[in-house]
Order: C-alpha cells, then structure tokens, then sequence
C-alpha cells in the first residue's frame, strides 16, 4: 500500500496559497472576472446537449466535439489566472459541470477518483461557478483536512473507505458558498458532496483538471470477482477525460483504453462514527440543506395558491360578464 509524500511538489506560486491547499485540502481564489463569465455562459448555452438533465458533467456526454470545444475553450479563457496563480503544471481537462434544477440534480458524499499516483503528485480541480452559489442552488461542501485520512485508491469499480459512514458525514461538512468567478481548488481526494439544486435555475461550474508538469496519467480498477485484495493499474494518455466512452455508461467496468501497469495490493480502508467524532467536528450542514429543500417546497406551494387564487378571481369576474 503507498503512502503520501511528505512534502506535496509546489504548484501554487504563492505560499500563502500553497500551504493553505496543503493543510486544509482547499482553497478559495478570485478566477474569472465578468467578461470570462459572460464568455463562459454563452460558450455553455451554444455547445450543450439539449437532452441534459440533473447532474450532468460535460465529460459524460455522448457528444465528443461538444466534450473538446468545452475543454479547449475552457482551457483557454482559464489560462489568464492559471498562469497568475500556478508553476510546474500542466492543465489536462477543461469541462462543464451543470445542476438543472430538480431532485436528481445533488452529487453523493464521494471523492473524485485517483488520477495519478498520488505517492508522489497531486490530482487538483479548479471549480468555478458562473453564478453566485447559495446553499438552494446546489453549493459545494466540503469536509476540510479529509484529504488526507488516509492512501486510498479511487474508482467507481472500489469502495470507499467511508462507505459505511457516508450519510452520516453530511453532519461533519462545511458549505463552500462562493460568488460567480471564484474558484475553489481542491485536492480529488478531499470529501465533498453537492446538495441537489432547488432553485429555478440551472447551475453552471467550469472544473479544470490540473496536475504537476512530470505526472503521467493513472486509473484504478477493482475486480471484486477475481482480483481480492490487489488492484490493476492503467497508464493513461493526458487526452483520457475527453475521450473516455464510459463515464456515461459502464463506468464500473474494466477500462478499455489505457495499458495495464499491472497489480498493486490494496487493504480496502474503513472508518466508523467514532472514527468521524475523533477527527472532525460536527456542524449544522444537514439542517442548512433540510431548509432549504423546504423553501423550494414552500415557494411551490405559494405558487400553486396563488394561481389557484386567480383562477378563482377570474370566475368571478366571468359570473359578472
């Protein structure tokens, strides 16, 4: 089993910054200015599938030339602030992550799957909204310092290693609420989670993939049925999240592009509600989404009143006619 290195390779040309991203897994940075956002928003609008609904990352369409032009614009118009903020990097993957409003619009507690070897880089997300979040339109939260629990290997195909406590780390989470155009760059393995969007409106966030400039590309599966403890490793190409055909579907298959690296051993992790209680502190997350998951509900009832009360005024007005 690998461990982390003891000291992360410097990607933030501040140190500030850098030693904030370190201890806390995150960290909250100014991004686009208005223009970017306006340009951004109008990219979104003229490449996005109409058939999109709930959830849905721009990797996971069908559509390959929607998923490159959403990669090389966003990389482009990205550029401006990478470069003011970043050293020794190279960006892999620019894309879309948009909520429509409705239930089936939140993302589970989870941690992004591993990227690359993560016993000597790092795999980080630059996650910017278009539009100011608030905790109705599908904010993110976070479980701070989470990134490093403990190694682990990431994939759909393994379990997590807080799979036995994953509702109950709603109760530890802290919302990010940020306005339109900054970032929060975060290490893939922190704990996250997005609550589901119960505004109106959809929900746009560009999310730029980045890692240290030496690092190779590298997925993990888990074979349950054949493999017990040992992991098979793919080296990747850096074009990997633009043309994997199975983050729609069959994405706890085997992958079929990539070369096997072979097998590593892997114990599958656990932790339990002490283990939460010992290291973080509980805060009032599930009781901030619960209200405003009742605001939706309430703003719908209002509604549905009010059009049953002009209705209602309207026959009246016909008795008269």
């Amino acid at each position: 089993m690998f461990q982390f290195p003891d000291k992360m390779l410097r990607v933030f040309r501040n140190e500030a910054h850098q030693q904030s991203f370190e201890e806390n897994g995150f960290v909250i940075l100014p991004f686009y200015d208005e223009a970017e956002i306006a340009e951004l928003t109008a990219l979104y609008h003229a490449l996005h599938p109409k058939d999109e609904a709930g959830f849905f990352p721009s990797t996971f369409s069908k559509d390959k030339n929607y998923r490159h032009e959403a990669d090389s614009k966003i990389r482009q118009i990205a550029s401006r602030s990478i470069d003011a903020y970043c050293q020794d990097i190279k960006v892999v993957c620019g894309s879309f992550i948009v909520k429509s409003p409705g239930p089936d619009s939140g993302m589970c507690v989870h941690q992004d799957m591993s990227l690359v070897d993560e016993s000597k880089y790092t795999g980080i997300n630059i996650w910017v909204p278009l539009v100011d979040l608030t905790i109705q339109n599908g904010a993110i939260f976070v479980l701070p310092k989470s990134h490093r629990i403990m190694p682990t290997y990431r994939g759909s195909s393994i379990p997590e290693f807080f799979a036995p406590v994953m509702d109950d780390i709603i109760d530890y989470l802290q919302p990010v609420v940020v306005k339109a155009g900054q970032a929060v760059i975060f290490d893939q393995s922190i704990i996250h989670y997005s609550p589901p969007n119960f505004s109106d409106n959809i929900r746009i966030v560009t999310n730029i993939y980045f890692t240290h400039q030496s690092t190779e590309y590298r997925t993990y599966f888990w074979d349950k049925e054949k493999m017990e403890n040992k992991i098979e490793v793919f080296a990747q190409a850096d074009d990997f999240m633009t043309n994997f055909e199975q983050f729609g579907e069959n994405i706890r298959a085997r992958p079929t592009v990539g070369q096997s690296l072979g097998f590593v051993d892997y114990t599958f992790p656990q932790i339990d509600k002490t283990f939460l209680d010992t290291h973080f502190e509980r805060t009032k997350a599930r009781e901030i989404i619960a209200k405003a998951a009742h605001q939706k509900v309430e703003a719908a009832e209002d509604k549905t009143n009010t059009a049953t009360s002009v209705s209602f005024l309207d026959k009246i007005k016909n008795w008269f006619n």
